[in-house]
């Protein structure tokens, strides 16, 4: 399994949201749907993910916290402050970790293919927490399956008791081996 770490899986998609962002941004004071449907260059359309500009298209609303029609950098900010605290859904995850790396898609991988277990609180969303959770449990797990519990009643216990420099027995003189 995966090293889980709902840490890095949320870095690497709010870097990817934040990267896609500023490439359609193109230097204009915010990102309007227009810029997302149709980049100012084909070097910036064919740079950005086609499945994050399809998150962006279809979450736009969203991202435009103000409603003003374009996405301003607050915006873009105050959104991922709700990502990190309120955690992402199944799609969002899917969606936005669509450009990442090879060990960033094994972390994303097991999150989707766990999700619902991992999803504590069946809220459709899961949070750094619940990913660490899940990653601790699963630890804990490994570790059971690798040294399953000693059954104490097949275990041998030896006493010794040195009597060869004092005929008298005391307390401490008895050993105990294990």
């Amino acid at each position: 399994m995966a090293k889980l770490v709902g840490s890095s899986l949320f870095t690497g998609a709010i870097s990817s949201l934040n990267s896609n962002y500023l490439l359609l941004l193109n230097g204009n004071q915010g990102l309007t749907l227009d810029n997302i449907l149709n980049p100012s260059s084909d070097s910036i359309k064919y740079s950005v993910n086609q499945t994050f500009r399809n998150y962006m298209m279809t979450n736009f609303n969203q991202m435009d916290i103000d409603g003003d029609g374009t996405i301003s950098q607050e915006d873009l900010s105050g959104y991922t402050a709700k990502l990190q605290t309120q955690g992402m859904t199944y799609n969002e995850l899917s969606q936005l970790c669509a450009n990442g790396g090879s060990s960033m898609s094994s972390l994303l991988d097991t999150v989707l293919s766990n999700f619902s277990e991992i999803d504590t609180n069946h809220d459709g969303r899961v949070t750094q927490s619940e990913i660490n959770a899940y990653r601790m449990n699963e630890e804990i797990k490994e570790v059971k399956e690798k040294y399953p519990k000693i059954d104490p009643t097949k275990m041998s216990m030896f006493y010794e008791t040195d009597t060869a420099n004092d005929t008298s027995s005391t307390d401490n003189d008895d050993k105990v081996f294990n």
